[in-house]
């Protein structure tokens, strides 16, 4: 169930009967609905106790994360730290000894990890842009019979148990029994992948295991975030919200966990032992600097600014831009070849892709029709679709 913000609660859904393998009257008697409710629908005391029951129609979503906790993913590793340190020590420096060379060398390190942090918090956030895509298809408004009267609702008041009317050109606001149908069908590419729109019929499908029919084999069912390509209908919601078919999808895409690819865990490896070896290195360069200067002028500030200095020049501040840029660089190459990648880090994973299985077309392209050519009686004419 969504949260009063579209936040995910952390609450099972409850599974859905079969509604498809249902007839009008049984539908009715699990809605709890009198045998006279397509023509009165819900009151609005009704359908005020069913959406405090249901909850809004609406898909849930993780909690967004803040500016300054996607900032600080970025920044807490090991390497980091270090840089952190060195530019702390050199800012005490400025204030005590050659104020210009330490503040350019804190300037130069804040100024690397400022940049790699953003180029990070850019590239992150696919799953979140999928989930916001899944509820832009859903519907505004929805044409209701609310006592006795049909009227348009926003989308997001809707409950199991509305009377809703379906025409052409409607997305489907909601998952629904169909009652009441004229030569109605719904494009389901968005669910099934089925380029074709699918007829609906209001009888229940019959079969041996009601679990296993595929939806789009559901005739008498319209879904919501679908489109109605034709025809008209009147249906009853049996699911709103997380509890429809869409609204699956969108609990697993937000369920998706951020995986990093092989090359970026290399990275974190060598990482570690970069910053292992930094550390030995600048405690020798410490003990070196301190007990070899003449007991009257050791300085252990100084001693510490020459390890500093070597941790930083071990450093390799820029291992991620140059990762970035050569991520860049290939899917520049695949874009001239009309492969487009959203995702820099994608064209690792893409590269070890051997073979794609594909059981339809329907399932790889936008399910539109688009005007390329015409002929008249004097010319053929190409449309410049790009």
């Amino acid at each position: 169930m969504s949260g009063k913000d579209g936040v995910m609660e952390e609450e099972e859904l409850k599974p859905q009967p079969n509604w498809h393998a249902m007839n009008r009257e049984e539908v009715f008697a699990e809605l709890e609905l009198p045998e006279d409710h397509r023509l009165k629908g819900l009151t609005a005391e009704e359908a005020a106790a069913r959406l405090e029951k249901y909850g809004r129609n609406m898909l849930s979503g993780k909690a967004k994360k803040t500016l300054l906790m996607k900032i600080w993913e970025q920044v807490a590793n090991v390497l980091v730290g270090i840089l952190l340190f060195v530019a702390a020590i050199s800012l005490v420096r400025v204030f005590t000894n050659d104020p210009v060379t330490n503040g350019i060398q804190v300037g130069i390190i804040v100024g690397v990890i400022v940049i790699n942090t953003a180029i990070g918090i850019i590239q992150e956030g696919s799953a979140e842009k999928a989930a916001e895509a899944l509820k832009a298809m859903l519907s505004a408004d929805a044409i209701v019979v609310r006592d006795g009267t049909e009227t348009k609702v926003p989308a997001d008041e809707i409950v199991p148990g509305d009377v809703v009317a379906l025409s052409l050109g409607d997305r489907v606001p909601a998952d629904l029994r169909m009652i009441e149908v004229v030569q109605l069908a719904c494009a389901e590419a968005a669910l099934t992948g089925e380029s074709v729109p699918i007829d609906k019929t209001v009888d229940k499908i019959e079969s041996e295991d009601p679990k296993a029919v595929p939806l789009g084999d559901r005739y008498n069912m319209c879904f919501s975030a679908t489109l109605v390509a034709q025809g008209s209908g009147v249906g009853i919601i049996v699911a709103t919200g997380d509890n429809t078919e869409i609204g699956t999808i969108n609990q697993l895409v937000n369920k998706v966990e951020d995986q990093k690819t092989a090359v970026l865990e290399q990275i974190d490896n060598v990482s570690k032992w970069l910053a292992f070896f930094i550390v030995i290195t600048a405690i020798v360069a410490f003990l070196v600097s301190f007990f070899t200067t003449d007991k009257a002028d050791r300085d252990w500030l100084e001693s510490l600014s020459v390890a500093l200095v070597c941790a930083v020049a071990m450093i390799p501040e820029g291992l991620e831009a140059i990762v970035t840029v050569s991520y860049a660089w290939a899917v520049s190459n695949m874009a001239e070849k009309n492969a487009i990648i959203r995702a820099l880090p994608a064209v690792e994973t893409l590269g070890s892709v051997t073979t794609i299985c594909s059981d339809k077309t329907g399932t790889l392209t936008k399910n539109e029709m688009s005007l390329v050519a015409w002929v008249t009686s004097n010319a053929r004419y190409k449309v410049d679709t790009d």
